[in-house]
This record gives structure tokens, sequence and C-alpha cells, in this order.
């Protein structure tokens, strides 16, 4: 509910000095002169009340089924507005002007049958005069008045005055409405627009949901935004995105039945729900006990025909949402499931890459084991099998000879273990981390030409196998970028240890690029930097613009126990 503030305009208790129309004049001119929607109700009830002289007035504001969704006021404090609490039920006058539709003139509304009497803290009301704001045969609300200054009641001259008066009323407040409406729009093709540019840019299932959220959130204003999880197969929905009311309320990550609420029932049925009164809809389910929305919007996101997820987004009034909302979150909504199809077949591509580098890892193992320590396996049993044949003969020979083997067979077992052990890239083998890096500064010069400059006072050589074998692929995919994309005249790569955290920083003056547009997913290498720095516990971050060089920073803390090479 809104309310308005009091005494834009106070009546004099004298008689006007001015004629009626001259009043009435400029009151419209007054009211025409404003475009913002809130301005616009809220001087209705406070030139209304200037109008007819009245004590009391309020606007009522009814929504598209009818009800009253506004209550605005002129003649209280903020206050007593506060006091008087939540909005009227309608059951009395107000409810009898919102069904008639003609304007109501009494002297004492208490005398009235369907009065039901103020509400507590209301003050005190006698004189009464009611008059419908009509649009184009559509009812947008009510005026109410009360209480006229210096007669018994409200004469018919005061009655003709308000009724032309909301007239233009209808004509100003449908106005705002349409320009607000277009501003909501112009708002909504932007954050599409935005949406467009740079969910395909993400590749992280959780900052994709908390990015859109976030969106709808700061282009909107919708009070309330969640996006839940879909699993199908379990008939679960996961709280995985949440900013607004119940921001600080609720934890993320709880799971719930889909046969709950109204974005369950959106991921059960693969259809929108539009619920802007959720009192009358049995599906509402609040995730905090005591918060009750009063509007609610429901859009499944779709993949391959299966709902893998729902925009759930909330307000505090009735009739919060209109045709364009709807519109807008499908469309978000079409968008989030093409961003998710990306992120899976950036793992499947990812994955189906990690397991062809295995198999060719392992198939270069099975042809070092079988041209080294197989044959030699082979050569030990044929030497056995001599010894067996000639231990009768030349027992003299035998115990040499067998000791022979079994050094041979101790080497295969060593030939063995280093294998195993030596499960790291093939530029580490049989050297340090140090020495490897040389090797690749050297490679880069010579075929690029660009100039390297090192600054690495770390002994690389205390670093264990993880740090060793993650580093190297960070130097190895950073290096290639800019071999291949940078046109960079000199790099420069330091490495320091400070407060338990290596920092590694590699510069380039080369050509750079645009952060906001590259597809970081599908070049660059930075997707496998990330990643490598990750396993160490740390983080990746970037500075780059278009002309003026590339800056990859990691930062990575030590000790920490990698759970992957």
């Amino acid at each position: 509910m809104t309310s308005g503030s009091t005494n834009h305009h106070e009546p004099s208790d004298k008689a006007p000095s001015q004629p009626h129309e001259w009043r009435l004049y400029e009151a419209i001119k007054a009211l025409t002169s404003e475009l913002s929607l809130e301005l616009v109700l809220q001087k209705v009830a406070d030139l209304s009340r200037d109008l007819a002289q009245a004590s009391y007035s309020a606007l009522g504001v009814l929504g598209s089924s009818g009800s009253l969704v506004q209550l605005l006021t002129s003649g209280i404090s903020q206050h007593q507005r506060d006091r008087i609490g939540g909005l009227p039920e309608g059951s009395g006058m107000l409810g009898l002007l919102r069904t008639d539709g003609e304007p109501i003139r009494l002297t004492d509304i208490r005398l009235h049958p369907r009065s039901v009497g103020p509400p507590d803290h209301h003050p005190g009301m006698t004189s009464f005069l009611g008059v419908p704001i009509v649009y184009k045969g559509r009812v947008l609300g009510n005026l109410y008045l009360a209480n006229k200054i210096g007669a018994i009641g409200f004469s018919q001259e005061d009655e003709n005055l308000l009724t032309v008066f909301a007239a233009q009323s209808a004509v100003a407040i449908e106005n705002a409405r349409l320009f607000e409406n277009e501003s909501r729009r112009s708002t909504q093709l932007d954050v599409l627009n935005r949406a467009g540019r740079e969910l395909s840019l993400i590749f992280e299932l959780g900052e994709l949901l908390r990015t859109v959220a976030e969106m709808l959130k700061e282009g909107f204003n919708y009070e309330n935004v969640q996006i839940f999880w879909a699993d199908q197969a379990n008939n679960t929905l996961q709280l995985r995105a949440l900013v607004g009311l119940m921001e600080d309320k609720v934890p993320l990550g709880g799971i719930r039945s889909m046969d709950q609420g109204i974005s369950g029932w959106a991921a059960m049925h693969g259809q929108t729900v539009v619920a802007n009164d959720v009192s009358k809809d049995p599906r509402y389910y609040s995730l905090v006990d005591g918060h009750a929305a009063c509007s609610n919007v429901a859009v499944p996101v779709t993949v391959k025909e299966q709902v893998v997820a729902v925009i759930n987004v909330e307000g505090t009034e009735p009739d919060a949402f209109d045709e364009s909302d709807v519109k807008t979150l499908e469309t978000l909504a079409d968008q989030l499931a093409v961003a998710v199809e990306n992120i899976q077949l950036h793992r499947q591509q990812r994955d189906q890459s990690r397991s062809l580098a295995v198999a060719e890892e392992r198939d270069r193992i099975g042809r070092d084991l079988h041209d080294g320590v197989i044959q030699s396996i082979y050569a030990a049993g044929l030497t056995l099998e001599d010894i067996a044949s000639r231990s009768d003969e030349e027992p003299e020979e035998v115990r040499p000879r067998i000791d022979s083997v079994v050094g041979d067979l101790n080497q295969s077992i060593a030939d063995i273990r280093s294998y195993i052990m030596d499960l790291r890239p093939r530029e580490l083998q049989g050297r340090r981390l140090d020495e490897a890096l040389a090797a690749l500064v050297q490679y880069l010069e010579d075929r690029s030409g660009v100039k390297v400059k090192i600054d690495v006072p770390v002994d690389m050589s205390v670093l264990s196998e993880q740090y060793a074998v993650n580093l190297w692929h960070i130097f190895q995919e950073s290096f290639s970028n800019i071999e291949k994309y940078a046109n960079a005249q000199t790099v420069t790569l330091s490495m320091s240890i400070s407060d338990d955290t290596l920092t590694l920083d590699i510069a380039d003056d080369g050509a750079g690029f645009d952060l906001e547009t590259a597809e970081l997913g599908r070049g660059y290498g930075l997707p496998n930097i990330k990643d490598r720095a990750e396993r160490l516990g740390g983080m990746l971050l970037i500075e780059s613009a278009v002309g003026q060089g590339t800056r990859l920073k990691v930062l990575v803390p030590m000790g920490y126990q990698a759970t992957r090479p």
C-alpha cells in the first residue's frame, strides 16, 4: 500500500475568494503538469480536497480485478496514516461507491445504513462526498471527501465540480500510466539487451542464476526475485538465487517438493503462472513464516523440452504485474535457457577434452611400458627358463645368474614406480619447474620474437607437486595465448609469496581485448587458467582493454590441499 503525505494544499476555513471555475482550471493545470504516476495520484487527492473545501480526502486506486490496491490520503499526517493501518476491506460506503459507480453525497455518513464507521485512529467523519474516476467506461478509482469546511454538508455545486475534476483526473492518471509503461518497456528492453550480451559469457551455473536475479531486481525494482533449480528426477526445487526483501532471511540451497508453491506448479506443468492476488490462489507458498506476498509470477526455464529452473518474482501489492512483465520474464527465461545449454555443452566439451587427454596419456604410458618394462620382464622370464634347464648340468652358474635376474626385476619394479609417480607433464619429467619455465620462455622468444622479463625471487623447488603441475599449465596456457593473440613486444612475469599467498603476475603490451564482449569460454584459454587457479583454492583476475595489453594475476593460498592434480 502507498499512502500520501499531507498538506500540499491547505483549504481555508473561509469561503474561497476565487470563482469555482477559476480554481478548477488551476487544479487541472497543476495536475496535468506532472508525468510521474505517484505524484499525479497524490495531487488528485490533495487538489480534490482543496476544490471541495473538505477537511479530509482520499483517492482509492482500483486494480484490474476491481479490488482496492492503493489508498492515498490528504488532510492527515503520516503518523496518523500509519496508525490507521492497511487498506480498508470495502464493506461500507467505500464498497457501495465501487459497486454503484455513481456519486454519493451525504450530510451525515454515520446515518447511512451501509456505514460501518471509521477504523481505529481515523478522524471522525460527518459529511461525505464520493465521486468515481472513470476513463472510457473503466473505473480507475474513487475520490472520497469528508467534513465540509464552513457548512454542514457538501453542495450540488461541490459534486458537479468534483465530477468534472474526476474526469480530468482520469485522463491525467491514464497519461501518467502510459508514460510510466513506456519507461518501463524501455528499461525492460535495456535489461534484455544486456542479458543477451552477458549471459553467454558466464560458464558457472551459480553465477549465471545470480546474475539474472540481480538484473531483474536492479532493472525493474522487483521486490523479491527467486530462481529455483528443478530436479525432475526427484520432483524437487532448490533455491539457487535470491535478491530482495527475503535476501537476509532465507539461506540458499534449501530444497522443497514441486508440490509446494506457485513456482512448483510452473515447474511441473511447464507453464507461466500469474497470480495478482495470492490470497485467492491456494497454490501460493511463502519461504518465510509471516511473510506473504500479494502478487506472484512464476516462469519456467525450459531446455530441450525439460524444465530446468523457475524464475519466481513476488510483489507486495496486488496487481503488481502486467502483460509486459510477463513477456519480459518469459524472454529472459528463454535467454537463460540458452545460457544453461551453453554451460552444459561447455562442460561436455571440457570433459571430452580431458577424456581425450587421459586416453592419449594412457596410450603413451602403454607404449613406454611395452617398450621398456614389459620387454625387460619378458627377458627376465626367458633367462629364468634357461637357468632352470641348465641347473642340473651347471649348478655352480645358477646362483650368480639368479642374482642378476633379481636385479633386473628390481630395476623393472623401480621403472614401474617411476611411471606411476611421474604422471605429470612431460616437460617436468626429469627437471625442476624453474628449468621448464626457462625452456618455455626461450621457446616463446624464439618463435614470436617477444622479449620476456622474469622476476621470480621464489625457490620453486620447495613447491609441492600439486603447485608445480598447475603453475606449469598456467605458464603454458598464458604464453600460448600471447603467441597466438597478443602480438606483443614485451612480456613480464613475476611471482612472489607474501602472507601465505602466492601471487603470479603475467602482463603483455599487446593487442588486448574487450572484457565486456569477448567470449572467454570459446577462446583465449582463460577458463583453463581459471580452473588451474581454483584447483589450488585460488582465483584469477583479468585486466585488459583493446590496444592496452593484458594482465593476468593469479592468487593462490600456500598450503592448500588440492583435490585434483
